[in-house]
């Protein structure tokens, strides 16, 4: 028994029509007939009473179609979990400063480079990034820290320089408006040692793109990538407050040192800086 001889009986049952089934199923009419014909030589019986203007079920034909209908389901059905089980895919994790500073970039090359492979990208906490990389429920991760583990193998995806930006609203005393971002204890170790009054912020969170948004809609003075501070000064949204020296963040990609999945370890030394 051809699966299709089904498929081909339960669309000719929705459309009532040999010639609407062809054309549904991207075959000749002769060809919906002559599966048809074949199904009844096997269930010897008549499963169509043929009408000038309409195709009914016979009695044989009602009681067949849940059955066909469930067959067709359960196979499609265990098509679709073999295919997600043999699938090439890879699964990315990042946290919140990570996600938004790498990330899109990594997903367009992995869109690019690897077009066949699915890709699945989520935001963590660096407990939880660190937990399902070991558990190996991601593939590969991405921090602005470090994943201290013997198990895991980082490289320094990017290191940017950061600047003290203020965009309008607040005076360059004033650090009522001041946004910190999570840029780690070293870089806020650093801006309270050179501008202390900074200790008290108004908005605390580790989120640059929630960091611009409140910065851009009330103004205020905050530590920004200095690429991202050059985009914002050019386009007339904020001025350089002061620039930052020796004060970077890393971007690290982590992946575990031993990878299983056939084919994984290519598309994870390729997202690796040369």
């Amino acid at each position: 028994m051809d699966i299709r001889f089904l498929t081909t009986f339960i669309e000719v049952v929705n459309t009532r029509h040999f010639g609407k089934a062809a054309e549904n199923l991207y075959l000749t009419q002769s060809a919906v007939s002559a599966r048809i014909k074949l199904l009844e030589e096997y269930f010897h019986t008549t499963l169509f009473i043929r009408q000038r203007n309409s195709i009914q079920l016979t009695q044989a034909g009602e009681k067949l179609l849940p059955y066909a209908k469930q067959l067709c389901d359960t196979l499609n059905e265990a098509k679709q979990e073999l295919q997600v089980q043999s699938a090439e895919y890879v699964v990315c994790g990042a946290t919140q400063l990570a996600s938004e500073l790498t990330l899109p970039g990594a997903l367009t090359h992995l869109h690019n480079a690897f077009p066949d492979w699915s890709v699945k990208a989520e935001v963590l906490t660096l407990d939880n990034l660190s937990r399902q990389l070991h558990e190996r429920v991601i593939d590969v991760a991405f921090s602005t820290e470090v994943l201290k583990s013997e198990e895991v193998v980082s490289h320094v995806m990017e290191r940017k320089q950061l600047s003290l930006c203020q965009f309008a609203g607040n005076g360059k005393g004033d650090a009522n408006g001041f946004v910190t971002i999570d840029w780690g204890a070293k870089v806020r170790d650093k801006v309270l040692t050179q501008f202390p009054d900074f200790r008290d912020a108004k908005l605390r969170t580790n989120s640059l793109s929630l960091a611009l948004s409140t910065l851009q809609s009330e103004g205020g003075i905050a530590v920004l990538p200095h690429e991202t501070a050059e985009r914002l000064v050019e386009s007339s949204s904020a001025t350089f407050f002061e620039s930052l020296n020796d004060c970077f963040v890393n971007v690290y990609m982590h992946s575990m040192k031993s990878v299983r999945r056939v084919g994984l370890s290519e598309v994870i030394d390729s997202l690796a800086p040369a």
